[in-house]
């Protein structure tokens, strides 16, 4: 197996609450990541890091020309008032570990996201370029999205 992590950050004209609520909420994330189809929460409950959701999440990324249908799970953990943890399983030996901060400023909130990549040695590029790039969208267009 192997292991890359990357790091995004943007600025939300927002308060961090509005922010984070949205961001946990994978089903309002359909139009700005290029890649989701659809998301439904599965299970919800409260453990030893704070409240989670189960989510069960379909995908439809591209390689080259042709288009796949992945489903997977993934699990959005709270653990804090401004931060969220999400693990997701992509595919087999493919995991996905995001951690997610905001922090109030003077403009309303900074968004910041630390991703790791686990993935077998022949597809930790790819898989890390989809999900960058896929982060990255959300990225850019979040700040408009929210201050809808």
């Amino acid at each position: 197996m192997a292991t890359r992590t990357f790091e995004l950050t943007t600025q939300v004209e927002a308060p961090p609450e509005v922010v984070l609520d949205f961001l946990t909420s994978f089903d309002r994330h359909r139009g700005l990541h290029p890649y989701l189809v659809s998301a439904t929460v599965v299970d919800e409950g409260t453990g030893g890091e704070g409240p989670w959701r189960d989510w069960r999440v379909v995908e439809r990324p591209r390689l080259g020309p042709i288009r796949y249908t992945i489903r997977f799970a993934a699990r959005v953990t709270r653990t804090s008032d401004m931060s969220f943890r999400t693990d997701t399983g992509a595919g087999p030996g493919v995991l996905l570990a995001v951690a997610m901060t905001v922090t109030p400023n003077d403009q309303g909130t900074l968004v910041r996201e630390t991703t790791t990549v686990t993935a077998p040695g022949p597809l930790i590029g790819y898989v890390t370029r989809q999900a960058r790039a896929a982060h990255a969208r959300v990225f850019r267009l979040l700040p408009a999205e929210v201050a809808r």
